[in-house]
């Protein structure tokens, strides 16, 4: 991932920072158009919207809400084609999390065949092209309005300020998602929780050391959290009458070796988030200002 120069102004490096974010996002979706997955672009995706995020005080509503419109789109076009992958990853991770797995042989494999059906009934090859020019079409058309964006070069305060939302937002879901046991919590903190890992990540050269070891902590957190909104989307296909899943003989097998695994995720998120989120987000802002402001002085 980028990292944030501190040989420039704050306002300038993100600002070159969201160029290269957009010049690799547009490799990534011509990449899936010749064949490969989309889940590179949809991760580059969800980095320029914490980027995005991150510059949102100092861009103002009316241009936040233009891009990051535009990045919703281009998100939303692809959503559909990342669905069918992470049915698939999902079933390989909960029969690697599987203690006796070659006892519950007959219930991966129909799974495995399901997520199968499930994506060629879902993507078509013209319809995977559609997507991806869809999205690229968005993409190209935003690329030249990074140029236009106002931004302070040398007040790092108002990014300070998004850092400081990203993080509140985060650990508020998280609390709650977890005090409740409440999924669409947990999975609204999970967008939060990714936001948060960028700003974290591109701000290692504040502080190496500390900073590699704080990302790879929210790595841990944001891939369970991944973990467990796959799991989710993957028992919400046995629901829907007209997905292969729904008609699996195994279906109750199958829930049951979900559920474990979902409650086994559920125990890590609540031991990670802890000492992650223990900082009051004024007090975390505040320290994130000093690092930045002795760095660039």
């Amino acid at each position: 991932m980028p990292k944030i120069s501190v040989d420039h102004p704050a306002g300038e490096a993100l600002r070159r920072l969201m160029r290269k974010t957009m010049r690799g996002l547009a490799q990534d979706l011509e990449q899936a158009r010749s064949g490969k997955t989309v889940h590179p672009a949809r991760r580059r995706l969800k980095l320029a919207r914490s980027l995005l995020r991150l510059m949102k005080p100092a861009l103002g509503k009316e241009s936040f809400q233009r891009e990051n419109q535009t990045l919703r789109d281009a998100a939303h076009a692809l959503a559909v084609l990342r669905h069918t992958e992470a049915m698939g990853e999902a079933i390989a991770k909960l029969r690697a999390a599987t203690a006796d797995a070659e006892a519950e042989e007959s219930v991966f494999a129909a799974l495995a065949a399901a997520a199968r059906e499930l994506r060629a009934d879902v993507v078509s090859p013209e319809e995977t092209g559609r997507h991806i020019e869809t999205a690229l079409a968005l993409i190209e058309e935003l690329r030249p309005r990074i140029a236009e964006w106002t931004l302070p070069k040398r007040d790092m305060s108002l990014f300070v300020k998004g850092l400081r939302i990203c993080y509140a937002k985060a650990r508020s879901l998280l609390r709650d998602g977890l005090e409740r046991k409440e999924m669409p919590l947990l999975h609204e903190a999970r967008k939060s929780v990714i936001h948060h890992l960028h700003h974290v990540d591109l701000l290692k050269p504040l502080w190496p050391k500390l900073f590699k070891v704080w990302t790879a902590e929210l790595q841990e957190l944001r891939e369970d959290l991944g973990d467990l909104h796959d799991l989710d989307e993957l028992t919400a296909e046995f629901a829907r009458p007209e997905s292969p899943f729904a008609a699996l003989a195994q279906k109750d097998q199958a829930l049951a070796l979900i559920d474990r695994r979902r409650q086994a995720i559920l125990a890590r998120i609540a031991s990670e988030t802890g000492h992650l989120f223990a900082e009051q987000p004024k007090n975390f802002a505040d320290r994130i200002d000093a690092l930045w402001r002795h760095s660039a002085s």
